[in-house]
């Protein structure tokens, strides 16, 4: 063997073994630096800023440039190299800096960057400080999303250089507070940005997103949804969750799907030249002060408002601020899936005169799925509904129109009932009705009145105006036509009045107002474990019945697992100790809970009972459930159960250790 290992066809088959024994380890290392180069960071470029003071200058070149080092530093974006950026300005043919968004565009399109930074060198100045020179530099940053060409974030700051000796050159100190002016917008603008959110599922004009207020994420937030290097959509956060929000959306052009990423959006602030005590002049919101102006402009809507409502059936909905909350509250729809429909009326419609309230349902298209009285402001939509109702077919058509009906066409059909887990989208309309001295151009009791007395006074003064001016010139002219029109407008006008002098009723259909999200009817959920009234200490398993319907499985279910030292479960006695989210159904639990944990409210580990229950709603929801008390969590909730925590053990003999 030694002979062998010795001579060179051995030599040669121990390094193919050694190398075999080898190559594992060094597939492994390649696998793990390919999977490192796997997370690409998204690409930044940044492009000359504009001196709005003095052209010429280098100075927006060296922003641009301090700009890219700061980004670099965050580790958080690959950004394109100062001397790239230059050679694809010069390859497009446009200006440096390139004047206006599109030629900005265009550089950032060729350099394949997702987002491109620019702003605008404001001003600048030396002064004498502490018997040296420190400069100032007033600048703007802008950060461009590229699909989109929406500003969606930046900064205005000042830059301050160091206090140096008054021998130093005042493009150093210019150039040194350029430095310091970028190193305070880029931490200024990563203060604000946020991580991006990517769409989990949607729905026709809504979608949900796996970021919430964890993240930043608030209500109000505007944002843009890109698929790749393309804008889809604009669109609001409508709900936030801690881990997820609801995005509503504003503007759609392909359309949302799951996967495509979201961006918040935030305003960026202007600039004007000069600086106070030493600080940019940055352009603040205009202060709340005397509101007599916006009073006036208000009071002047208001009052247009109300005489367009008058005698013109458009815009009389009489409904607003319709919301529909899902419930299981016994007293009012059982153990049942039901949702809760509500609204407001309309201040500037004739809502007082409302006929029938008409709620739809986006599954159903020929019919509303119930309807509620005029006076009424709520109505409810169960899972058991199957009564009958009637609803109006036609009255006048659409809000609107000056046609007079004076019935309506009505159908009768079954109230619709709601399916346990299926989304729904509600809306309401009005059925009211107007007088017919309030329709323009409504051939009713007006018309008598007024066609009669105006075509009988003209055509009474001009019969008689002709006749006595043939017969006794001026005076017979004037006695003439002023007889005949008296009598003639007299006699036509009460003719006209008695035709048609009887006030009727124009009956009208309002448009539809959506409710403000969906609304998911659930059961209550099924606690299977523990029992009640058991006796527990240390980790337990907490086990349910899903509420999930399976015929819809992108609707997730988020489940609530709530701790109480009251039965009631009030406000300052309940905790929420667990929460999952899961489109799952069947039998679930949540993982052990420590009943004992510090996580705990003492008031609650310290309870004799600990009630506890499980709560139900898809994430989807705006604004979910009706809550158990106002404020409260927002869930449909189990029948309650309460455990024993362990007795203490009593006092040693005499109180002694």
């Amino acid at each position: 063997m030694r002979r062998f290992i010795a001579s060179l066809p051995g030599k040669v088959f121990s390094q193919l073994v050694i190398l075999a024994l080898l190559l594992p380890s060094i597939t492994l290392a390649l696998f793990a630096k390919a999977e490192a180069q796997v997370a690409v960071l998204p690409q930044w470029a940044v492009v000359e800023l504009a001196n709005r003071k003095e052209g010429g200058t280098k100075y927006g070149a060296n922003a641009a440039a301090a700009i890219s080092s700061e980004l670099a530093k965050s580790g958080r974006y690959d950004v394109i190299p100062q001397e790239s950026i230059q050679r694809f300005i010069e390859q497009l043919g446009v200006d440096s800096p390139p004047k206006g968004l599109v030629n900005l565009l265009r550089v950032a399109q060729e350099a394949r960057a997702s987002t491109v930074v620019n702003g605008d060198i404001v001003d600048y100045e030396v002064a004498n400080v502490n018997g040296g020179k420190q400069g100032r530099v007033s600048m703007r940053v802008v950060i461009y999303d590229v699909a989109s060409g929406l500003a969606i974030n930046g900064a205005a700051v000042t830059g301050v250089s160091t206090i140096r000796p008054a021998d130093v050159s005042n493009e150093t100190l210019i150039n040194d507070a350029i430095q310091q002016g970028a190193n305070t917008a880029i931490r200024d603008i990563q203060s604000r940005t946020l991580p991006t959110g990517t769409v989990l599922n949607t729905l026709t004009d809504s979608a949900l997103v796996n970021q919430g207020a964890r993240s930043g994420f608030r209500t109000g937030q505007s944002v843009i949804v890109l698929r790749g290097r393309q804008q889809v959509a604009t669109a609001k956060v409508s709900d936030v969750d801690p881990d997820s929000s609801t995005i509503r959306v504003s503007r759609s052009t392909l359309g949302l799907q799951p996967g495509d990423k979201v961006r918040v959006i935030f305003d960026v602030p202007d600039i004007r030249p000069g600086f106070n005590g030493g600080e940019a002049r940055v352009a603040r919101p205009r202060p709340r002060g005397n509101p007599s102006g916006l009073i006036t402009v208000l009071l002047v809507l208001g009052i247009v408002a109300l005489l367009l409502s008058q005698g013109n059936s458009g815009g009389q909905s009489g409904v607003s601020d319709v919301v529909a909350e899902p419930v299981a509250d016994q007293t009012v729809a059982g153990n049942e899936a039901a949702v809760r429909i509500r609204w407001q009326r309309n201040a500037f419609s004739n809502s007082n005169r409302t006929f029938k309230w008409q709620v739809w349902r986006d599954d159903v298209q020929n019919a509303p799925v119930t309807v509620a009285n005029g006076p009424e402001s709520e109505v409810y939509n169960r899972s058991t509904d199957n009564f009958p109702i009637t609803f109006t077919t036609r009255a006048g058509g659409q809000a609107g129109g000056t046609s007079c009906d004076q019935s309506v066409d009505n159908s009768s059909t079954t109230a619709s009932p709601v399916i346990p887990g299926r989304p729904y989208r509600y809306s309401v309309e009005n059925v009211f009705y107007l007088t017919n001295l309030e329709v323009p151009g409504a051939s009713s009791s007006t018309g008598g009145g007024t066609g009669g007395g105006t075509g009988g006074g003209t055509g009474g003064g001009t019969t008689g105006g002709t006749t006595g001016g043939t017969t006794g010139g001026t005076t017979g002219g004037t006695t003439g036509g002023t007889t005949g029109g008296t009598t003639g407008g007299t006699t036509g006008g009460t003719t006209g009045g008695t035709t048609g002098g009887q006030e009727i009723r124009c009956y009208f259909v309002s448009g539809r107002t959506s409710a403000r999200g969906l609304a998911t009817p659930l059961l209550r959920p099924t606690v299977t474990g523990p029992e009640d009234n058991s006796q527990l200490s240390g980790n337990q398993t907490f086990g349910f019945q899903s509420v999930a319907n399976p015929n819809f499985p992108a609707t997730l279910i988020e489940y609530v697992l709530e701790f109480s030292s009251s039965e009631t479960f009030g406000r300052g006695t309940t905790a929420i100790v667990a929460r999952q989210t899961t489109a799952s159904s069947g039998p679930l639990s949540f993982p052990t809970v420590d009943v004992g944990g510090s996580n705990i409210p003492a008031a609650i580990r310290g309870a004799q009972r600990i009630y506890f229950r499980i709560g139900a709603r898809n994430i989807a929801d705006n604004p979910g459930p009706v809550p158990s008390f106002p404020g409260g969590a927002r869930y449909i909730f189990s029948a309650p159960r309460f455990f024993r925590p362990p007795s203490s053990p009593p006092p040693p003999p005499g109180g002694g250790a």
